[in-house]
């Protein structure tokens, strides 16, 4: 997908706004919920469909499925700041630096996620997974995961590079066992998520 200035740019940060301003802590259950409710609102405009809402002890996590999948795009909509970050850090964009909890890990990448398999003139093979404890170490999606992604050629989780534009090449509680990167092979065990 290929964003360009101007209103296609526009459309991408006021989604990522829209995601952004509905804070989603972990340990919030309420705060997941009505997040998944944004979440879901935003992928049925973008894609023209709602997902499946899959409640997993006390969990949303929303699932878009276009066929048998064989690609499975992966994020979380859940974030790691507390009730009450936007009072101290509030969405805002400036000089080229987007702000404001969770645009990083992981609200611009569901956006962009959504867009990018919206913008698929086929979408036939496609599914989308956004969990909602991903930060939680993924406890109650992780086998949805896991059976969501059996059979998949790629599964595709949009989340930002870590510093240095290092791949990360596992989420918290489930990692890619088809990766075999010199990266992955040499780096502290602590480190593995971010190669």
């Amino acid at each position: 997908m290929i964003v360009q200035a101007g209103q296609d740019l526009d459309v991408v940060l006021a989604d990522i706004e829209t995601l952004v301003s509905c804070e989603s802590p972990s340990d919030d259950l309420a705060a997941v919920a009505r997040s998944a409710d944004v979440v879901a609102a935003l992928g049925e405009r973008v894609l023209g469909v709602g997902p499946e809402r899959i409640v997993l002890e006390g969990r949303t996590h929303l699932r878009w499925r276009f066929g048998d999948p064989a690609v499975l795009v992966l994020g979380h909509h859940d974030t790691v700041w507390p009730l009450g970050s936007l009072d101290r850090l509030p969405f805002g964009v400036s000089d080229g630096i987007l702000r404001g909890p969770g645009c990083f890990d992981m609200k611009t990448g569901v956006v962009m996620a959504l867009h990018a398999v919206a913008a698929l003139p086929d979408r036939t093979g496609v599914s989308i997974l956004i969990t909602g404890d991903e930060e939680l170490g993924s406890p109650s999606s992780r086998a949805l995961i896991e059976q969501e992604a059996l059979g998949c050629a790629a599964v595709l989780v949009l989340e930002a590079a870590a510093d240095h534009g290092a791949v990360k090449i596992a989420r918290k509680g489930c990692r890619c066992t088809g990766c075999t990167s010199k990266a992955e092979r040499h780096t502290p065990a602590s480190n593995q998520s971010a190669a």
